[in-house]
């Protein structure tokens, strides 16, 4: 009987897996946070790893193990696997680059309208203070007359364009890795430089995977090319903002607001002066800073969805199929 090791996240249910594996495998979950959490004996004994992000895999971990074929990560990145630690030990290593497409998107359309239109702040202003004033949220731009810049034009920056259009905004992107075209099948505009992008954009969203290109992407030189007016929304990866510039740029009103479902530490250092100023309630931060659990995937059909296919994916690698995603 082969072993299913679900590391992370779910707790005391693995009837998706389950089914999809069999009476031949046995599916565990251990729902922990730390690797140091599970044992040498666990890790050498699976033949099969189904990872969330709670987990790094690096190559301390993955030098332990004697039967591991496949690792598949339930979610698109898969910059918490070292993947060439696991090429080494002849594992394959995959993801599930389109379960929550739309998902993601209408999460950053949501962060996008709390901000451009003032409704956190709003919020605020009529709960704590009483105030019930249409200018409390101060200026606001109308959607249909703004742009949108793109960083990031895969599945999920396309699903954003698409969105965004709907509204009448500008859509313009940058990409370098997309081909030429793409821009016209869509009417869309590419930027040759993220610079263009970020000097014209009333909102910039970011849908990138996280690289060395990407890692730390969002600091204060990247900030102060966006418009003062400009919003700033990431449903990306934590790791691409550089969080004492974001605080500062938003302290020293260098953009008008971010909407973020993610940061570089999940969940973040309490002390970080971004985040006690926005749990605070700092003045300057109301309505501007909003902030969400890493949450932009989910609902009940996108977490059936990705376990359904993370399941899959893993047993076609070990029962000798070709895998759909294979990402090493």
């Amino acid at each position: 009987m082969k072993t299913i090791l679900i590391p992370d996240h779910i707790v005391n249910e693995t009837r998706i897996e389950e089914e999809i594996f069999g009476k031949d495998y046995k599916v565990i979950a251990i729902s922990s946070n730390s690797k140091k959490k599970i044992s040498d004996k666990v890790w050498k004994r699976c033949h099969g790893i189904l990872l969330w992000h709670h987990i790094e895999l690096d190559k301390q971990i993955i030098d332990k193990f004697d039967n591991c074929e496949v690792i598949v990560r339930i979610g698109v990145g898969f910059d918490n696997v070292d993947l060439k630690s696991a090429k080494n030990k002849n594992i394959i290593v995959c993801n599930i680059p389109d379960y929550g497409t739309n998902d993601v998107a209408d999460h950053a359309v949501g962060l996008m309208l709390s901000l451009s239109r003032g409704i956190n702040k709003y919020n605020h202003e009529v709960k704590y203070n009483n105030k019930w004033e249409w200018g409390s949220a101060g200026k606001l731009k109308r959607l249909s007359e703004s742009t949108i810049g793109i960083i990031g034009f895969g599945r999920i920056g396309v699903a954003m364009a698409l969105r965004a259009k709907s509204l009448g905004m500008k859509i313009i992107f940058f990409d370098p890795y997309v081909p030429d075209g793409k821009d016209k099948s869509l009417l869309v505009s590419q930027c040759q430089t993220i610079d263009e992008l970020l000097e014209l954009s009333d909102v910039v969203s970011i849908h990138t995977p996280l690289t060395n290109e990407t890692d730390s992407m969002v600091d204060s030189n990247f900030l102060n090319k966006m418009k003062k007016t400009a919003i700033l929304i990431n449903t990306a990866r934590g790791q691409i903002f550089d969080l004492d510039d974001v605080y500062h740029a938003l302290k020293s009103n260098v953009i008008q607001g971010i909407g973020t479902d993610v940061l570089p530490i999940e969940p973040p250092d309490q002390n970080h002066p971004l985040i006690k100023a926005w749990r605070n309630n700092d003045e300057i931060f109301i309505g501007r800073l909003i902030i969400t659990p890493h949450c932009a995937f989910y609902n009940q059909e996108s977490f059936i969805e990705m376990r359904t296919k993370a399941a899959e994916e893993a047993f076609r690698v070990l029962n000798g199929i070709k895998p759909k995603n294979c990402v090493n």
